[in-house]
């Protein structure tokens, strides 16, 4: 038997003045061959056995039994106390193999000199769409050290998702924000999560609530509406965004990236992309109408594809979103010089041969709404943005008083009625 101990919890019976004996309660697993202590209360667990205070250990322990295992600490001056477990077996105290749980201290210990972890603990990273790509990111992410996320979908897990996402059937009918906050928090000890059951373009007010003190934000819907409001918010704060997708079947896909304001945005790439390919071959031709006529990508991403096809698009969105958040951390890892990574799970469109990466480098557009919104308005209206929003003010002023007040949008602040 194996019994495992979390170090939090041993300072607590170390530090209880009170007693000198108490109950441990945890879990019982694999029939019995691992037994998990997970407090000293009994909302934390079973009631699993005893702990006891000793000067010196014992050959074996004495006292009231009241389940499997007794522990049997000996607080010395020693800055760790020793402790013994043991598992009761018919009449006898059998000495038992201990496991002690150091979380914080041992967490990263497979990573360390990739980068410093522990800059990685203050990163607040947002996460908009929690199905197979976007969920992935978040326990890749977790396991790398972000210490802090918000989550944010309106979907419920269903049957039908559990093929291709991180849940589970015990998640069956939970919001996948939730469900995956506590995903994360069984992979790390240190992760905050904040969700956020919301359609963000029923409430951009929200949305831009949700980035405010981000470092960075994913976009991982399948709504090219969704991300162009991300855009649209993102760019005017200066919040890095990357922005991922898999084509239908997940025969492939892209990962998208605006790391700082003299980067393309996406609304850029989203009007050039079509520039640099024509559209894809007869086998796969319901893709091309997904940057062209943004209301149908959403049917083209919901398309029958493995786990394993639509991971491969979720782990490169991962390292991007990586190697973005470490652009001011010491690491070994070279980052990527374009801002545009196309991937092919399979020969098909443009890609050759399988498992084949395009790297490109989207250019801004001289003219773009969101990120050259001056030259937009000189181009476009004939005029500058000041005389442009005079010309406004002025044709609004002579229109005829419309009581409007009903038609509002609730979400709408007092400021922006």
């Amino acid at each position: 038997m194996l019994i495992t101990l979390p170090e939090d919890i041993l300072t607590t019976i170390v530090n209880d003045k009170s007693s000198v004996q108490g109950n441990l309660y945890g879990n019982i697993r694999d029939d019995g061959d691992v037994v998990q202590i997970t407090g000293v209360t009994p909302d934390t667990g079973l009631l699993v056995g005893n702990w006891q205070m000793k000067m010196s250990l014992p050959d074996e322990p004495v006292g009231i039994q009241s389940g499997p295992i007794m522990l049997v600490v000996q607080k010395d001056k020693a800055d760790f106390p020793s402790v013994q477990a043991y598992y009761r077996d018919t009449r006898n105290w059998i000495l038992s193999e201990l496991m002690v749980i150091r979380p914080f201290a041992d967490f990263d210990a497979r990573i360390k000199g990739l980068f410093e972890v522990s800059r990685l603990a203050s990163k607040r990273v947002a996460i908009i769409g929690l199905g197979s790509g976007g969920a992935v990111v978040a326990t890749q992410l977790v396991r790398c050290g972000v210490g802090h996320f918000r989550l944010v979908d309106f979907d419920r897990l269903e049957v039908h998702n559990i093929a291709r996402h991180v849940c589970d059937l015990r998640d069956i009918g939970r919001y996948k924000t939730r469900a995956l906050r506590d995903l994360l928090m069984n992979s790390s000890p240190f992760v905050q999560v904040e969700t956020y059951e919301v359609n963000i373009l029923d409430d951009l007010t929200l949305l831009q609530e949700i980035v405010e003190g981000c470092d960075l934000v994913i976009a991982a819907t399948d709504s090219e509406e969704s991300k162009m409001a991300i855009n649209r918010v993102c760019w005017q704060r200066g919040i890095p965004a990357v922005y991922g997708a898999a084509y239908n079947r997940a025969f492939g896909g892209d990962v998208f990236r605006v790391a700082s304001s003299t980067d393309a945005c996406y609304a850029c790439f989203h009007t050039v992309v079509a520039e640099f390919f024509g559209p894809p071959p007869a086998a796969t031709d319901d893709f091309s109408p997904g940057y062209a006529d943004p209301s149908q990508m959403a049917d083209l991403i919901a398309e029958p594809g493995l786990a394993m096809d639509a991971g491969m698009i979720a782990l490169i969105l991962t390292r991007v979103a990586l190697l973005t958040l470490l652009r001011d951390v010491q690491t070994s890892l070279p980052d990527f010089t374009s801002n545009w990574i196309l991937f092919g799970n399979r020969a098909e469109w443009i890609f050759q041969k399988p498992l084949e990466s395009i790297f490109i480098d989207v250019p801004k557009r001289p003219d773009c709404p969101v990120c050259n919104y001056t030259a937009y308005a000189s181009l476009n209206l004939g005029m500058s943005v000041d005389e442009a929003r005079d010309t406004a003010h002025r044709i609004l002023q002579e229109l005829p008083q419309i009581d409007i007040s009903s038609r509002i949008h609730p979400h709408y602040s007092e400021e922006e009625r």
